[in-house]
């Protein structure tokens, strides 16, 4: 793994300064407004930097991670899983009957989370910024929801689908699902900032290309399981220790090493996208992507990762002990900025062993 001397650069870090250069040059191209970026291996977080470019960030600013919430929601999902409360090829009906409305009836949990449930979300996602909508309405919304196609056969991109999930969560375990995901897994992972709402709003980064201010706000009123968390550098690499540690976090146990596995290994495979009559592949674990889904990184089988709206990005790359964060703030933002990074610290990996080498 990398070679490291402090988290804050104390001293000249084989290869990790190439990732510094490769995100300073992205934000000073316009490619990202700031950035703050970190690696972590399964111990300690090793080495992290700010690129503030227009923005005064800082390590410990608050971003929205979009659809880094996925996997964040998924793990409170496996929890009940392993606890013997939910089995993940039995209909979300039978947890929650009103979702059977509109032909659901065999949609299960795997459906969800894997992206193969079929479950149109376009009105829903029409609206995402223009409503009050609560996380209760948003349910109701998935509730009336058709179905694109037969659960199973092929793979749609579908942000409601967690909100279906936390509902599972909360109706099974007798709590908000806030609360619950609070308690049981930002707890013991050691995430302190991750939440629906930041509890300090000064240290929160604004997010650009919302549209008005108030967008931000209306966001974070409805508590979007599948993109409406904020988190911090710290807590993001923290998140990713959990899965270079087999479930083990920082604060203590969050899943088994059986479920990690499964969250993490390939369950697309076969199936394909399908958008505008084109087949695209859809490389997806269970809230996790693969690397198929994202062009580019040369990463192992067993890695993962998960991208957001606003430009953020969180790789976990167990063969070689490392994981990966981006975090910047425009909505809608290309994710080459955090993918240059990404390959960067693959080539920070490579220096470390040519220097163990010599």
């Amino acid at each position: 793994m990398l070679v490291t001397g402090s988290s804050h650069g104390a001293r000249e870090d084989v290869g990790v300064n190439a990732v510094r250069d490769v995100v300073q040059s992205a934000v000073t191209s316009g490619l990202a407004p700031c950035a703050v970026v970190g690696l972590t291996d399964s111990e300690r977080d090793v080495w992290s930097a700010v690129a503030p470019g227009a923005e005064p960030v800082r390590r410990d600013s608050i971003f929205l991670i979009a659809s880094i919430s996925k996997p964040i929601t998924a793990t409170a999902v496996m929890q009940l899983v392993e606890r013997g409360q939910l089995l993940l090829d039995r209909p979300v009906a039978s947890v929650l009957p009103e979702f059977a409305a509109a032909g659901k009836g065999e949609v299960t949990p795997w459906h969800l989370l894997t992206h193969t449930s079929g479950l149109d979300e376009t009105r829903w996602a029409g609206g995402r910024f223009g409503s009050d909508q609560t996380v209760g309405d948003c349910f109701e919304e998935a509730c009336r929801a058709p179905l694109f196609f037969r659960p199973g056969s092929q793979c749609r991109y579908c942000t409601l689908s967690f909100t279906v999930l936390a509902e599972m969560v909360s109706r099974i375990s007798g709590r908000p699902f806030e609360e619950t995901l609070h308690d049981h897994v930002l707890v013991p992972a050691g995430m302190r900032d991750t939440s629906f709402r930041p509890a300090e709003p000064a240290r929160r980064a604004p997010v650009h290309g919302l549209g008005d201010q108030g967008a931000g706000d209306r966001l974070m009123a409805r508590k979007i399981p599948g993109g409406g968390l904020w988190s911090t550098l710290a807590d993001l690499l923290a998140f990713g220790r959990v899965f270079l540690r087999e479930g083990h976090g920082d604060r203590g146990h969050v899943l088994s090493p059986p479920s990690v596995r499964q969250m993490a290994r390939l369950h697309t495979e076969g199936l394909c996208a399908v958008t505008d009559g084109r087949r695209d592949r859809f490389d997806y674990g269970l809230g996790w992507g693969k690397p198929g889904a994202l062009a580019g990184p040369p990463a192992d089988a067993s890695a993962f990762g998960h991208g957001g709206a606003t430009g953020t990005l969180l790789w976990v790359e167990p063969k070689w002990d490392f994981a990966y964060v981006f975090l910047t703030n425009v909505w809608g933002a290309s994710d080459e900025a955090a993918r240059r990074g990404l390959d960067a610290a693959y080539g920070a990996v490579r220096a470390d062993i040519a220097a163990g080498e010599a």
